[in-house]
C-alpha cells in the first residue's frame, strides 16, 4: 500500500516537473515577445521622429525663403516711396535704409534657418533615444526570457528529483516490508 502512495507522489511530482518546465517556456515566450513589440515600437517611433525632423527643415526653409522674398518686397516699397518723394535712392540715408532692411532680413532668414535646424536636431536626437529605448527593450526582454525560462528548468528539475526520490524511497520501503 506504501508503494502506491509513493508512487502517486512521484507521478504528481513528474506532472509538476512537466508543468514548471511548460510554464516557464510559455512566459519566456511571452517575455520575448513583449520586448519585440516594445522594440518595434521604439523603432517606429524614431522613425517618425526623423520624417518630423525632415519636415521641419524643408518647413525652415520654405518660411526663409518666404521671409527673403518679403524683404525684397519691403527694399522694393521703400525704393518706390523714396523715389516718389524725389529722393536719389542710390546714396545716402536713403541707400543706408536700404542696406539695414536688406541685413536685418538676412540675419532674420538665418535665424529662421537656424530654429528649424534646432528644432530638427532635437527631434533627431529623440529619434536615436528611441532607438535606444528599443535596443534595451531587446536586450532586457531576452534577459528575462533566459532567466524565466532557466528558472523554469530548475524548478523542473527540482520537482523531477522530489518525485524521484520519493519513488526511490516508496521502493525501497516495498522492499523492506517483503
Amino acid at each position: 500500500m506504501m508503494g502506491d502512495s509513493g508512487n502517486l507522489a512521484a507521478a504528481s511530482s513528474g506532472i509538476m516537473s512537466v508543468s514548471s518546465l511548460a510554464s516557464g517556456f510559455a512566459q519566456s515566450q511571452a517575455i520575448r515577445a513583449q520586448a519585440d513589440y516594445e522594440q518595434q515600437q521604439a523603432n517606429t517611433n524614431a522613425r517618425l521622429a526623423e520624417l518630423n525632423a525632415e519636415q521641419t527643415l524643408k518647413k525652415g526653409e520654405k518660411e526663409a525663403q518666404a521671409h527673403k522674398r518679403k524683404v525684397s518686397g519691403l527694399i522694393g516699397a521703400q525704393r518706390a516711396a523714396l523715389a516718389g518723394q524725389g529722393v536719389d535712392i542710390g546714396t545716402g540715408s536713403a541707400l543706408a535704409v536700404q542696406e539695414e532692411t536688406a541685413v536685418q532680413g538676412v540675419v532674420d532668414e538665418a535665424t529662421i534657418r537656424n530654429n528649424a535646424y534646432r528644432e530638427a536636431w532635437g527631434l533627431k536626437f529623440q529619434a536615436e533615444e528611441y532607438r535606444s529605448k528599443g535596443r534595451f527593450a531587446q536586450i532586457s526582454g531576452r534577459a528575462s526570457a533566459r532567466s524565466t525560462l532557466l528558472t523554469g528548468g530548475l524548478q523542473s528539475l527540482a520537482y523531477g528529483a522530489e518525485g524521484f526520490g520519493k519513488y526511490y524511497s516508496a521502493k525501497e520501503d516495498k522492499a523492506k516490508e517483503k
